[in-house]
């Protein structure tokens, strides 16, 4: 099998890409466009909460906090729009200060005072998930929904351009706010990270943290911009969840989406561009889980359709566990097959010395 996949690398890679091709094409042209927008719009919060899991992974911290920085921008969204009756653009703001304020103590206690992260990720999660619940409860005397009429969504935007082309006018247009602002900052991510010095030094950190304190660069300085930066981008997720979908909030309701980020981040190698259609491609089973439940005539188990956007996770882990310790097999035989024919030089070199010597002794 290992011999297979590097004799034939090249063309499996360009039958996927073609395979991937005729998938996206028919996804988009024989699906309804209703369940192509919902994919897009609910796609949203995966693409940004990519973002923030690559920005800091790249920085050489897996950031596992990425669910309870989402669940606190939406929890801050609604109650900043409950309490002011501002602009629903104030709540995203509002969502996105919280989540960097949440980043930069994060980033603060594991650097500074050095606990372990992952314990710290999970007690930053229950934190944020117990904390919402209470406040809730205390300060609105709501349970398990905070929801009032002066709560607005974020309004539907037209292109005035894009939206009369036929096909993708109704693709791309008539969404709010936040989703533009995901796509835009896929762009913004991926040119910070590969076309600016400072993204250099993000992604040098991540490589090799000696190696970049060596030629001068500020470490702890790097990854305390990438995991505010990180947490930024994670509540403008959970804002868009409160205010973007709904006009409300719903105890827990990011539901695993932080944690299927990081899965996603993981899957596309902690690139922006393949982490957007990978999200792209999550939205579509949540929106597809939904739009089947909508058909009872189908008469699948409902329990099922539920399941449907984690057993997308599971195959897309099982998928990248399988690309990695393939790629650690086929580096592996190919370094042996090379030293061996390397180590077969040599000894044929010195055989061949060898015998010059003699017969110029004879």
């Amino acid at each position: 099998m290992i011999d297979f996949l590097s004799r034939y690398n090249r063309p499996l890679k360009i039958a996927l890409i073609v395979l991937g091709v005729l998938v996206v094409l028919y996804i988009l042209f024989a699906l309804p466009m209703q369940l192509l927008q919902s994919s897009v719009r609910l796609a949203t919060p995966y693409v940004l909460g990519a973002l923030a899991a690559i920005i800091a992974s790249r920085a050489g911290v897996l950031n596992l906090a990425i669910e309870g920085k989402m669940l606190l921008g939406a929890f801050i969204a609604v109650t900043v729009l409950y309490k002011t009756g501002l602009d629903p653009a104030v709540g995203v703001l509002a969502a996105a200060v919280a989540g960097g304020l949440l980043g930069l103590v994060f980033a603060l206690l594991y650097l500074r005072i050095k606990i372990n992260l992952i314990i710290l990720a999970l007690a930053v999660n229950l934190f944020i998930s117990n904390a919402t619940v209470f406040f809730m409860r205390v300060s609105f005397d709501a349970f398990g929904t905070l929801a009032d009429p002066s709560i607005n969504n974020l309004p539907t935007l037209q292109l005035p351009l894009i939206s009369s082309i036929p096909y993708v006018g109704p693709l791309l247009g008539n969404y709010n706010a936040v989703v533009y602002l995901s796509w835009i900052m896929v762009f913004v991510v991926w040119v910070i990270l590969f076309r600016t010095q400072f993204g250099r030094h993000i992604r040098a950190v991540g490589e090799n943290k000696e190696a970049a304190e060596s030629v001068g660069i500020n470490v702890t300085r790097v990854q305390i911009f990438a995991l505010t930066l990180s947490g930024m981008l994670a509540g403008i997720a959970g804002a868009f969840l409160s205010i973007g979908v709904l006009s409300q909030f719903v105890e827990n309701m990011t539901a695993g989406r932080g944690w299927t980020a990081i899965t996603i981040s993981l899957f596309a190698f902690e690139r922006p561009i393949p982490a957007f259609i990978t999200a792209l491609f999550f939205g579509l089973s949540e929106a597809l889980s939904f739009y089947l439940q909508s058909r009872p005539e189908l008469q699948l188990p409902p329990d099922l359709l539920l399941a449907l956007p984690q057993i997308f996770t599971i195959l897309a882990l099982i998928v990248v566990a399988v690309r990695i310790r393939g790629g650690e097999l086929i580096k592996r035989r190919n370094f042996t097959v090379q030293f061996s024919e390397e180590l077969k030089k040599l000894r044929d070199g010195i055989l061949a010395g060898d015998s010059d010597i003699r017969r110029a002794e004879q």
